[in-house]
């Protein structure tokens, strides 16, 4: 095993074919002197053959040291490049072994400007990717027992109280609302994880048909009525006809999405604003609110799964509606994003590449 090993290694391939070419070039050299001693030319030369060849052999000797110098001092300078070349691999070889094992912050020190230094830059890159997104997946399993635990807990608590009897009636309505609400909420979350484990796999694929743009948007308000009479919101409805060839069903959600987050954060007696716009290029819903605002501390991750920018409202919602609504868009290959102002509300803007249904 050992012996495979060394005729193997990089080192002894690399020293074997240098004393090669130095043997093949001394002895070339020697075999054409030769020749041109037995030549019928040479022969009428008047320099005694004898006295030549001596000398050839003292200029030979003198050679062949110092092909065997340069042989020795050529196979250091091998070996130390290839050993240059060689370790920063090894490292990378073994960094790799380790990220295989889930060390994912592990990274390769090696600084060179060639294609090894390079190398080795995009598998720190890959091993941060790597890391980020294992905590990614870590936080999100901790989310979702999170969010699974308070209803259950909710939901057992309550029920062990209406089996122990002794309830007034009143007590007994009440209890058993949070039941039905917390299991609705249950089910909500369970819809809501389905559905983005469908986006993220990308097995849903889009069912395109043509509909109505601005039916759709007045569809949805229509649905959401409950809600947005329930806090005295008035509305500023601006839609433009639109035809448009996508998703309908999907889009459906995003709206929904939208318009929901729009109501749970406008203030009572506030204003609800939905226009639609279409251009050439693009169509553009604004949905706006007038409420506080997003502070600056949480738009950066108001994408996040689980993500609640407003903590005094932990029961509303599952911090899912606009991490859904952001992967919608992005499978239609459109935008989502917000500005806010604290203190005057919040505009979430879609644009969706211009598909005219009418062809």
């Amino acid at each position: 095993m050992k012996k495979r090993l060394l005729f193997n290694s990089i080192y002894t391939k690399f020293t074997l074919i240098f004393l090669g070419i130095w043997w093949f070039l001394n002895s070339l050299t020697f075999g054409v002197i030769m020749l041109i001693m037995k030549n019928s030319v040479f022969a009428e030369l008047t320099v005694d053959r004898q006295e030549f060849y001596n000398e050839f052999q003292r200029i030979r000797m003198a050679t062949g040291v110092a092909f065997q110098l340069s042989a020795v001092i050529g196979t250091i300078i091998i070996l130390l490049t290839v050993r240059k070349i060689i370790k920063p691999i090894k490292l990378i070889s073994e960094a790799s072994k380790q990220v295989a094992k889930g060390n994912f912050d592990t990274q390769v020190m090696v600084k060179s400007e060639d294609e090894i230094g390079q190398l080795a830059s995009d598998f720190n890159l890959m091993a941060k990717e790597l890391m980020s997104i294992d905590h990614i997946h870590k936080d999100f399993v901790s989310n979702v027992s999170h969010e699974f635990k308070t209803p259950i807990t909710s939901i057992r608590g309550f029920a062990k109280l209406i089996r122990n009897g002794q309830l007034s009636e009143d007590q007994l309505q009440e209890y058993s609302e949070i039941i039905v609400n917390e299991s609705e909420r249950l089910s909500l979350l369970s819809t809501n994880l389905l559905k983005l484990s469908e986006l993220d796999s990308k097995s849903i694929r889009e069912q395109a048909t043509i509909f109505s743009l601005d039916e759709q948007l007045r569809s949805c308000i229509l649905i959401l009525e409950s809600d947005w009479t329930e806090k005295n919101i008035s509305l500023d409805i601006d839609l433009e006809k639109t035809t448009y060839l996508g998703d309908e069903h999907l889009l459906q959600q995003v709206w929904i999405n939208l318009i929901q987050n729009a109501i749970k954060f406008s203030n009572q007696n506030g204003l609800l604003r939905v226009n639609l716009y279409g251009s050439e290029e693009s169509i553009r819903v604004d949905i706006a609110d007038n409420g506080r605002g997003i502070p600056e501390e949480d738009k950066e991750r108001i994408f996040d799964r689980f993500y609640k920018a407003d903590k005094s409202r932990s029961k509303d919602g599952n911090g899912l509606g606009l991490a859904i609504a952001k992967k919608i868009v992005d499978l239609s290959k459109g935008k989502l994003y917000f500005t806010s102002e604290i203190g005057k509300g919040t505009t979430f803007t879609v644009e969706l590449p211009f598909i005219n249904g009418d062809g």
